[in-house]
């Protein structure tokens, strides 16, 4: 058996390329990568490179982000170089008087302060000696859109003969009077002359009088709308505050019987809720230069004009303390119910029943339907309400 030769790394020699033929260049190496590196399954677990569109892209955003931030350091570092410019020297003045202005227009169109003097109102509002006297609002335009309504808290100016309380008399200090004035002007100063605060009881057209019960330790206070022969309806007035000196039972008889005395239209009886400490209706039952008495009362000179009212006290202003609405107690709320409420129950009421109408004579189906549970179950709710008279029954 011949001898076999070893095998050898020398490989035979190539071919010459054949007349003729075009030389292949050989490819280009791969650039070298430091990104991310995978492993390949084809070439025995060596790692080829691949993209990072992440790492690339985050380079443009990174210079972005840093040139912008760098923009606005050196706006904001203009801004503050740069020199502020000064408020003319009338920007100051001008809101003092612009300030003023619209002070005197409140006071005078829409709300004006007020202060308790006196312990007539005792205990809605204080104003007794010995304790800070209240400060209240009122409101003015309320009037020009409806009368002053029975148990209202009217601030009015006295009529003539209403004198019996104290009035704010004018400083002879020309200076002070001036300040004073200024003061009255926009709010701050209560003004000259008597302006007097008392409950509404009775309008224009009512009739109303006085009786004395509990041997005249009380009284009672009745209206009618209907005049002297009735029917008559006896406020219930939790309000009223006897904690004067009644003196003889006879005097103190006196100061709870009054009238029967009605009303002239356009004028109003108004009363202290300090029944012991109040000059007012009943107080000026006798005109200027006659003879009168609370039995035989003047109608006119014991009333005072709608006109003279200034406004409707609603809030306690101050002291904090003492910080509550003024409203109208439940005895009057059927003598002042509001216009307003019953035009809205009418606009809410009529476009609902001509709705029904007209599903009837269309023929329409009157159950409603909501998709879901709890839209069903209010449906059904509106249902019995709206339509539930038609079956004999009302909704819940």
């Amino acid at each position: 058996m011949p001898p076999v030769a070893p095998p050898s790394d020398d490989l035979p020699p190539e071919d010459p390329p054949p007349v003729g033929a075009i030389p292949v260049e050989p490819p280009p190496p791969d650039p070298p990568y430091h990104g991310a590196r995978r492993v390949d399954d084809r070439d025995d677990g060596a790692a080829s490179p691949v993209a990072a569109p992440a790492a690339a892209s985050a380079a443009p955003d990174a210079g972005f982000l840093a040139r912008r931030r760098a923009k606005r350091a050196a706006e904001k570092t203009a801004k503050r170089a740069k020199p502020r410019r000064k408020a003319p020297w009338w920007e100051l003045p001008a809101l003092v008087v612009l300030a003023v202005l619209i002070a005197i227009g409140v006071k005078t169109f829409v709300v004006q302060p007020f202060y308790i003097p006196s312990q007539s109102m005792e205990k809605t509002l204080h104003g007794c000696s010995g304790c800070s006297g209240d400060r209240i609002l009122v409101n003015k335009p309320i009037y020009d859109f409806r009368d002053p309504h029975p148990g209202d808290i009217v601030v009015f100016d006295a009529p003539n003969g209403w004198n019996d309380e104290p009035a704010n008399r004018p400083p002879s200090n020309p200076v002070v009077r001036a300040i004073r004035g200024f003061g009255q002007l926009i709010g701050f100063v209560p003004p000259d002359g008597l302006v007097l605060v008392k409950r509404v009881i009775a309008s224009g057209g009512q009739t109303v009088k006085g009786v004395a019960v509990d041997g005249g330790r009380g009284g009672e206070v009745l209206v009618s709308d209907h005049g002297a022969a009735g029917p008559w309806k006896t406020l219930n007035e939790p309000y009223v505050y006897l904690g004067g000196d009644p003196g003889s039972d006879n005097d103190a008889a006196a100061r709870f019987t009054f009238g029967p005395v009605t009303v002239p239209k356009g004028r109003l009886w108004v009363m202290g809720d300090h029944r012991d400490e109040s000059a007012d209706s009943r107080f000026h039952c006798a005109s200027e230069g006659q003879e009168g008495s609370p039995a035989r009362c003047n109608p006119m000179s014991s009333t005072v004009p709608v006109d003279d009212v200034i406004g409707k006290a609603f809030v306690i202003a101050w002291p904090p303390s003492r910080w509550r609405t003024l409203g109208t107690p439940s005895t009057f709320e059927s003598a002042a119910a509001p216009v307003l409420p019953s035009a809205v129950s009418a606009g809410v009421v009529v476009p609902i029943f001509l709705v029904r109408r007209r599903r009837r004579s269309t023929g329409a189906p009157r159950r409603w339907r909501l998709r879901g549970g709890g839209g069903a179950a209010a449906a059904r709710r509106v249902h019995r309400i709206v339509v539930g008279a038609d079956r004999g029954r009302g909704g819940r």
